[in-house]
């Protein structure tokens, strides 16, 4: 399996991302009432949007050649479900224990839990009691449909994922998702646009035409993200909103970074930051974990004590906030979470073996 070293450092991007986004109302509960980070840190809330775009773009490098084939096809769950859960139950449990050892900790603000569905990941009216797992839900129904792909030729994914498309526009142009139950809200929701926009991305960048693109053209359209799609998401605060507008915007947009990142490292035009690909590696750890993390540096803030005459205070804090989480990350990483992703591919390929010739087009 191809490893682009560009996917691992948007993924570092995006989850330092969501940690500067929920940094903010930490320094607001905690700094004495005057603010450093700056409102537009908003935007940074987007770094899930990052995050099924490039799941979509993973699709495709770990499916390629597996196509046709039920072995595969479980393999393949195996693998994405053990990625998920795991991990996250670990979390679940840390969590859990907080939550009933100090409720007020865990969710406050946000209602009461259902621990069965948390503990399960499935869609339920309550707030999952590890509250950021609310993404991995639209993750495991992307993955579930996309094992379902994998039971058809590979040169049908571009039909199947167009079906899927127009199934979600033609649905959210008639109907709002959001008067649906739970399960529905997730099968119906437009953020499977950008999951496919990640797929299709993908399989044009495997496709015989990426090669003749002009990389003048790719740092064009790499500009054009950065300078004219993104300063637009920001301005117009599509991310207030999740309709299909805003998941186009910032699908297109995204997907226009992932690409022309891909396709500048493949010709060895750039290469990401060890740092950022070193985070990207472990941001599932530090996703999980950043609220539990930033909980603890918080309340010990508030025994220390801010400083409102100046803002030293808040620059210490804000590094420390990001210092602890990137740091504890690490360790979980190490610790945790790779050794169980090694043992699950070990099991995964003692468990699933086929001889079976594949069928890729």
């Amino acid at each position: 399996m191809e490893r682009l070293y560009s996917l691992q450092g948007l993924r570092g991007v995006a989850v330092l991302g969501v940690v500067l986004f929920h940094m903010m109302s930490l320094e607001a509960r905690f700094s004495g009432g005057d603010i450093l980070l700056p409102p537009f840190i908003d935007f940074f809330q987007l770094g899930v949007d990052l995050f099924f775009v490039i799941s979509g773009f993973v699709m495709v490098i770990v499916s390629r050649g597996r196509f046709q084939n039920g072995v595969e096809a479980q393999r393949f769950l195996f693998n994405r479900v053990s990625r998920i859960y795991p991990t996250y139950w670990l979390y679940f449990f840390i969590t859990l224990g907080v939550y009933l050892v100090m409720p007020g900790m865990v969710n406050s603000g946000h209602g009461s839990s259902n621990l069965l569905m948390s503990f399960l990941l499935l869609p339920n009216e309550k707030v999952l009691l590890v509250m950021v797992a609310w993404s991995l839900l639209f993750e495991l129904w992307f993955y579930l449909v996309f094992s379902g792909f994998l039971l058809f030729r590979e040169r049908s994914l571009p039909l199947m994922l167009s079906i899927w498309a127009l199934i979600i526009v033609v649905f959210n142009a008639l109907d709002d998702w959001q008067d649906y139950s739970p399960a529905l809200k997730i099968i119906l929701h437009p953020y499977s646009l950008e999951f496919i926009i990640g797929v299709a991305l993908a399989l044009f960048f495997y496709g015989p035409h990426s090669a003749k693109l002009p990389t003048s053209s790719v740092w064009a359209l790499l500009g054009a993200a950065l300078l004219v799609g993104i300063p637009l998401i920001g301005v117009y605060r599509l991310y207030d909103s999740q309709g299909l507008f805003r998941m186009f915007a910032v699908g297109i947009t995204f997907g226009a970074l992932v690409l022309t990142l891909a396709l500048l490292e493949r010709r060895k035009k750039i290469s990401m930051p060890r740092f950022l690909i070193a985070v990207g590696d472990m941001s599932y750890t530090v996703y999980l974990s950043h609220l539990l993390v930033l909980g603890v540096i918080g309340r010990v803030w508030g025994m220390v004590g801010a400083w409102p005459e100046s803002y030293l205070d808040n620059l210490f804090f804000a590094s420390l906030m990001m210092a602890a989480v990137v740091c504890y990350g690490w360790v979980g990483y190490r610790c945790f979470e790779k050794p169980v992703l090694d043992r699950a591919n070990a099991f995964a390929k003692r468990r699933f073996r086929s001889d079976a010739r594949m069928v890729g087009s």
